[in-house]
């Protein structure tokens, strides 16, 4: 692919609001001896993109930026060192150097020139589609490993989860219902209301019609819930622990209302706060026994796909959605 060809990809080159989001063209990259070239059929967008625009990430945004972690098509070239993998084979793909927003992508089978880990290459099962595989690479392998190796959530466990219409939450909330447990979620909107209903969720309290909390206690006779998994921060981080039984567990792994103070001092029994870090798990079996689970997931027909699609160059409107919390399920670019 060194022979001048052209390709469009998303660039930041200032913090800011989603209109600094440009496409530029520049040349196709030609892989090196251990990279991989992906023609992008689709690239995911996540939460963590619109935190990196704004610079509000945790990690340092290096301007000029090019977004996109997850990306989804089929292998144009390959270097020759590179083995298990045939040009034209569909794959998705989790490249942590990014660039993943754009017409190509390379993706490095070891740790690049900047120390960076390797990216994830998984050729696709014959019936995923391009967005199938963009929900579930990450998004259920995290979920899958949040509720059956970091919880104690068993078949018949109440269990409630926040933001259930995104990304996270959905499928925590097929994955939870699938394991027995009493699923309770809090979304708001009609529109949200049905996702999660279709969804498999036992109970669904619109967050803009009360108080969750009361919600909550009515749904479970007075008793709470085993486990709350909050990717919402604000402040529900302080109003969860009303809602948990003694022994339960609080789960934090995203904070998209924002990063409030934790008050643990005015918490009145027992409960356990747990953090989320997919690092930590890499080395682990459960994240094998996830991966498994993922190809399983894409071969049966349970398997959500992107709810929504926006051209390359409308990614300044996937991003207000993300800023103004308006996104169901998952969001794709299509270069």
């Amino acid at each position: 692919m060194a022979n001048g060809e052209m390709m469009r990809s998303l660039v930041l080159e200032e913090i800011g609001p989603p209109d600094n989001l440009k496409v530029e063209q520049r040349p196709v990259p030609a892989p090196g001896d251990n990279e991989v070239l992906i023609k992008v059929e689709l690239a995911g967008l996540i939460y963590a993109d619109a935190e990196a625009r704004r610079g509000t990430y945790f990690s340092k945004t290096v301007l000029p930026w090019r977004p996109g972690r997850e990306a989804a098509g089929t292998i144009a070239a390959l270097g020759k060192s590179v083995r298990g993998l045939e040009v034209g084979q569909r794959v998705a793909a989790l490249v942590i150097s990014e660039a993943c927003q754009a017409e190509y992508v390379l993706a490095s089978t070891t740790m690049d020139a900047q120390n960076r880990a390797p990216a994830e290459i998984l050729p696709l099962p014959d019936q995923a589609t391009y967005g199938q595989a963009l929900v579930h690479l990450v998004n259920f392998r995290l979920a899958h490993m949040a509720l059956h190796a970091w919880s104690s959530a068993g078949p018949d466990s109440r269990v409630l989860i926040h933001g259930a219409s995104g990304g996270m939450g959905s499928v925590l909330t097929q994955l939870a219902h699938a394991h027995g447990c009493e699923v309770i979620v809090t979304c708001r909107n009609p529109e949200e209301v049905a996702f999660c209903r279709s969804n498999g969720a036992d109970h669904i309290i619109d967050i803009d019609e009360g108080d969750y909390v009361a919600a909550v206690m009515a749904v479970t006779g007075g008793r709470g819930v085993k486990v709350v998994f909050n990717g919402i921060g604000g402040h529900t981080i302080n109003k969860d622990p009303a809602i948990i039984e003694p022994f339960g567990e609080l789960h934090l792994y995203g904070y998209v209302a924002g990063k409030p103070d934790l008050h643990p001092f005015e918490i009145n029994r027992c409960l356990s706060l747990k953090t989320f870090s997919a690092s930590d798990f890499f080395p682990t079996p459960a994240f094998a026994t996830a991966t498994k689970a993922l190809y399983d997931r894409l071969a049966s027909k349970e398997a959500l796909d992107v709810t929504y699609v926006f051209p390359l160059e409308e990614a300044a409107k996937a991003h207000r959605l993300l800023d103004e919390g308006r996104v169901i399920g998952k969001i794709a670019l299509k270069p």
